[in-house]
């Protein structure tokens, strides 16, 4: 199966999630009956402030996705993610260089990346390529279809811990060194997802 495009969606999240992430469902069930739409879908709260939470839904094409925002049901998914959504939110799509398992893991990693220069663009997805390619494919990284200069990484871990016990070694260390040179670190949290 191809690569989906994937939709990331970080939001400030309602006392009402915090507690049941679950009552997302019902907008995800009416989600999956739209053209295009690849389950499963997956909600989480960041880790580090609960108060932000994370959906990730895979799609066969931005097309699609956009299809289904044009809608006339639209209105009525928007109610359905009202006890979830506490206000503010953005969305961005994303076609990661290889399926997203990062996504099943016990703990996400989500980065957003800023060029701080689009001639820095090839380095950047160098390092990032290679970092993919060490963790076979477990972190994984696209520009989005929004911004090409906007890049999302999602790493897949055993636990928050994990990660930062990786990232600490020598070579990983100084391969982040070097990629925040180029690259603005505008988001870097954990969730733990639930697959609906």
């Amino acid at each position: 199966m191809s690569i989906p495009t994937t939709e990331l969606v970080i939001f400030d999240t309602t006392e009402a999630f915090r507690n049941d992430q679950s009552i997302v469902k019902p907008a995800f069930d009416m989600a999956s009956k739209a053209d295009g739409f690849r389950k499963p879908a997956y909600a989480g709260l960041q880790i580090e402030n609960p108060a932000k939470g994370y959906v990730f839904l895979n799609w066969d094409s931005l097309a699609q996705h956009q299809a289904m925002l044009a809608a006339p049901s639209y209105g009525r998914l928007l109610e359905l993610l009202k006890p979830s959504y506490g206000g503010w939110s953005k969305m961005y799509h994303v076609i990661f260089n290889s399926h997203p398992i990062a996504l099943q893991q016990p703990v996400t990693e989500v980065l957003l990346l800023t060029l701080k220069n689009p001639s820095h663009r090839a380095e950047v997805f160098k390092i990032l390529t290679k970092i993919s390619d060490t963790s076979k494919k477990m972190l994984v990284f696209g520009p989005t279809l929004e911004d090409e200069n906007v890049i999302i990484l999602v790493g897949g871990w055993a636990s928050v811990d994990a990660h930062w016990e990786v990232v600490a070694n020598p070579e990983p260390k100084a391969a982040l060194e070097r990629l925040y040179t180029l690259a603005n670190k505008d988001h870097l949290f954990h969730t733990a997802l639930s697959r609906y």
